[in-house]
């Protein structure tokens, strides 16, 4: 009896593991991101007001690059550096005070070309 009883436990145990697969499916995706909202005039020169102009690093004047107009976001893309800074090292800007979509933003922006648009 106690061999029948352990033969019924193991062929259930057996039979639980086998029926339970991970799940490998990707779950669905929360939201998507449509880059061709992006734009210099309706994006992001209010970003780089509110995050790069408000804390007085790019100003007006600024020696760190002027970003009040687009001009001089334009001159740190053709370098390289807006790139480099904002979507490679993440350190700009400071304090990492981009929201996840407001990165995606500058990241459209700049795969575009950084467009005057």
């Amino acid at each position: 009896m106690h061999m029948r009883k352990s033969a019924i436990i193991f062929a259930a145990i057996t039979f639980f593991a086998l029926s339970c697969k991970k799940d490998t499916t990707e779950p669905p995706a929360t939201s998507t991101f449509d880059c061709n909202t992006v734009t210099y005039s309706g994006t992001i020169a209010s970003l780089a007001t509110s995050r790069c102009n408000a804390s007085g690093c790019h100003n007006s004047g600024s020696g760190n690059g002027d970003f009040t107009a687009y001009a001089g976001l334009k001159a740190k893309f053709d370098n390289g550096s807006l790139r480099q800074r904002v979507l490679v090292e993440e350190s700009m800007p400071q304090g990492g005070s981009l929201t996840d979509e407001q990165y995606k933003q500058f990241e459209c922006w700049i795969n575009a070309g950084a467009p005057n648009n």
